[in-house]
Order: structure tokens, then C-alpha cells, then sequence
């Protein structure tokens, strides 16, 4: 699995499980209606440090030539941090006080992710390793304040390398002149 593979999984799936966007954030663009997620990564790959599984496995190529296939896995995990968006407003006769609904919006993002979303997620091969604490991320915004609260979250998948090397069928180590 690859990075972009973990990171569009995550974010679609908590999208859908919210029922509102989740945005790159540092993006050039209008900001989105309220409530939106952004998220940023704050590290796309983390290693364990260990140098991984290797298995080899030759194959035999439609010549007839014989190449090394050298398969590579390890689980490295990936950070992101997600910031719930939200700001007081009247939405038609209700009043919406932008600093519960952020709060409202993170608690059931950490749920889907600690339960619900951790099974799905765990089926398509990411973990979530961590979920942070929540913390306040509310801005100025000239005369009104974007009512943001946030977490990270760590997770863990599988990552695949392979490289294939040709396998020498003869060599030549000396030769005599005649």
C-alpha cells in the first residue's frame, strides 16, 4: 500500500462516516462552507527502524532468462492532523454557536475513528495506532474567530517495495591466450 493509498482512504472514509468535507488544508482557494475538516500531514512516512522483510523468488522470463524478484515489506506509520471548522452563524431560525459544533464534529470524528472506522479501516489494511487530545485550534479572523478544534492521528500499514534483478548465467573468470 502506498502513502497516497492511506491517505485518500482515510480521508474519504471520514468524509462519508461525517457527512462533510475534508479538505487539504494551505490550499489556494475560497474557504469552504462551514462545518468542514482540513487536515494536513505532519509525517507521511515514519519507519520502525527495522530494515524490513525480505523474501526472493526467481522467475524465469518468456527468453528463457532467469531474473531475482527482491520483495521488500514493512509497516511504517504516517501522521495527520485534523482540524473540525465551524463558525457561529444563523443557519434559517436556528442559531449555531460555531465553538460546540467544532467540538461536536471532532468527538464523532474520534469515535468513528477509535470504533467504527477503526474495523473498516483495519479491513482495507490501515491501523489507527494513536489518536491525540483534543485541542483548541480556534483563529481571529479580523473581527470574528473560526471556531477549530483538532487532533492527530498515527497510523500503521503495510508497505511493499520490489526490485528485480537479472541473474548471471555464465562469467567468464579467466582466460588463457593461445
Amino acid at each position: 500500500m502506498t502513502f497516497l493509498e492511506v491517505r485518500n482512504t482515510l480521508v474519504s472514509s471520514l468524509a462519508v462516516a461525517l457527512g462533510i468535507p475534508v479538505l487539504l488544508s494551505d490550499q489556494v482557494q475560497p474557504e469552504a462552507e462551514v462545518p468542514f475538516i482540513v487536515y494536513s500531514i505532519t509525517a507521511p512516512y515514519a519507519s520502525t527502524g527495522e530494515l524490513g522483510d525480505h523474501t526472493q523468488t526467481v522467475i524465469e522470463d518468456e527468453d528463457g532468462t532467469e531474473a531475482l524478484i527482491d520483495n521488500r515489506r514493512e509497516q511504517p506509520s504516517a501522521t495527520f492532523s485534523f482540524t473540525a471548522c465551524s463558525e457561529n452563524r444563523w443557519d434559517g431560525e436556528e442559531y449555531i454557536y460555531g465553538d460546540d459544533e467544532a467540538q461536536s464534529i471532532t468527538e464523532k470524528a474520534i469515535g468513528y475513528l477509535l470504533q467504527g472506522g477503526y474495523n473498516d479501516l483495519s479491513n482495507k489494511g490501515i491501523v489507527v495506532a494513536e489518536v491525540t487530545n483534543v485541542g483548541n485550534r480556534t483563529t481571529l479572523i479580523i473581527d470574528e474567530a473560526a471556531r477549530r478544534y483538532g487532533f492527530d492521528v498515527r497510523v500503521r500499514y503495510t508497505k511493499d517495495d520490489q526490485r528485480r534483478d537479472d541473474i548471471l548465467q555464465s562469467v567468464v573468470t579467466k582466460e588463457e591466450k593461445e
